[in-house]
């Protein structure tokens, strides 16, 4: 009995071993890992080029016992391919460890791969088991490798930038609303949803370190996308009306009455807006409805003193934005308000009957109207905080 205890001991004991080493092996070590935290697709000369951005954590993390952070480090690499696939498999074999790609945050595509197809972009990374379809994705009709290569203030990482973290500036000036990939990937089977993808460029002229430019990203534009196609390209001047207009915009500025001679710098917070469609028989129309609350920041004359002036003044301001907003979509033939989608969801009969929509949808009158309740509450003065009926 004695000896048969033992051996079942020293078996029990051999397996436990056997089975932590199995176990061991097929766990991969952390630091032998490279992770992606960017991936980037452009196409020209009839080849897919992939772009895979790396962040050296050391200078993610805080040192221990408050010591300096080091500055970033990037890396970019750069493969090439007859498709996109092909242009990874191209960099893995330079790639020295294996590639991670669950924290992949950000995926920028240019135009031209924009142009040749979204949809076959969008299948490879939804296949993978290790890529979620939670990263932003932007648009760019830049360098993908100066982008990537591109970090925040005091040396900080990329992360801390537009690429990663682009809903911390839009709380402060809602632009054009960033989008995720899943979002982005159920949009294109939307009937009649024309997609908005944000457009980043590099601005080399607005911040200096030491006196010496030091590029810095922001949103040049967007690319909008329809029936899983690409549709147009419109530079950000162009879309200032789409911020009164999109679901979600927080908080936006406007020089009144215009940009050329501005009186006031008001400031219109979360701008809530419906889209009401109007048959009128001969062809579509909308009515535009808005409501929300502003402030002024700013005033550089007396122009202008009373305060129904000062609405009158903004509205119109916003009314003129918005109308030469849909006007740039006409010039493209892209449907930048989403009229289509909003009468496909909530008038599916009359969608019907004008299929294709998308054209009557486009004529010069269809914005029959649009009526903005704004009302403008303070004055961001400690002396006058709250506005009656003269601003002084």
């Amino acid at each position: 009995m004695k000896r048969k205890s033992l051996c079942m001991l020293l078996l029990t004991a051999v397996l436990t071993v056997v089975s932590g080493c199995t176990i061991t092996t097929d766990i991969q070590d952390i630091e032998k890992m490279n992770y992606a935290s960017a991936v980037g697709v452009d196409y020209k000369d009839g080849k897919y080029y992939g772009y895979i951005q790396f962040i050296d954590f050391q200078s993610i993390a805080k040192k221990e016992g408050g010591g300096q952070k080091q500055p970033a480090r990037i890396w970019v690499g750069e493969g090439v391919g007859n498709s996109f696939e092909e242009s990874f498999f191209d960099l893995y074999r330079t790639a020295q460890e294996r590639i991670y790609w669950g924290h992949v945050t950000a995926v920028l595509i240019t135009e031209s791969a924009f142009k040749q197809g979204f949809e076959s972009i969008s299948d490879s990374l939804s296949r993978y088991y290790e890529f979620r379809l939670t990263p932003w994705v932007f648009g760019t009709r830049e360098s993908i490798k100066d982008i990537f290569s591109s970090a925040g203030f005091f040396g900080e990482s990329p992360l801390s930038t537009i690429l990663h973290a682009p809903e911390g500036t839009y709380t402060q000036t809602s632009l054009i609303k960033s989008i995720k990939l899943h979002r982005l990937i159920a949009q294109v089977y939307e009937p009649g949803y024309t997609s908005c993808i944000p457009v980043l460029a590099l601005n080399k002229k607005q911040w200096k370190e030491k006196n010496k430019p030091e590029p810095k990203l922001m949103i040049d534009g967007a690319i909008f996308l329809k029936n899983k196609s690409f549709r147009s390209y419109i530079s950000l001047k162009k879309l200032n009306g789409l911020r009164w207009i999109q679901h979600g915009s927080e908080r936006a500025g406007i020089p009144v009455p215009n940009k050329a001679a501005p009186v006031a710098q008001i400031v219109v917070d979360n701008p809530k807006t419906k889209l009401k469609f109007v048959n009128r028989g001969d062809g579509p129309q909308y009515k535009i409805k808005m409501k929300a609350t502003a402030y002024i920041v700013n005033r550089s004359s007396n122009n202008l003193s009373e305060l129904q002036q000062l609405t009158d003044k903004t509205k119109e301001a916003i009314e003129k934005e918005i109308r030469e907003t849909f006007q740039a979509g006409r010039e493209k033939q892209t449907d930048v308000l989403n009229l289509e989608h909003n009468l496909y969801r909530n008038h599916y009969r009359e969608w019907k009957a004008l299929s294709p929509a998308e054209t009557k949808l486009l004529a010069e009158d269809v914005i029959r109207e649009i009526k903005i309740d704004l009302n403008i509450t303070h004055s961001s003065s400690k002396k006058n905080a709250r506005i009656r009926e003269v601003i002084h």
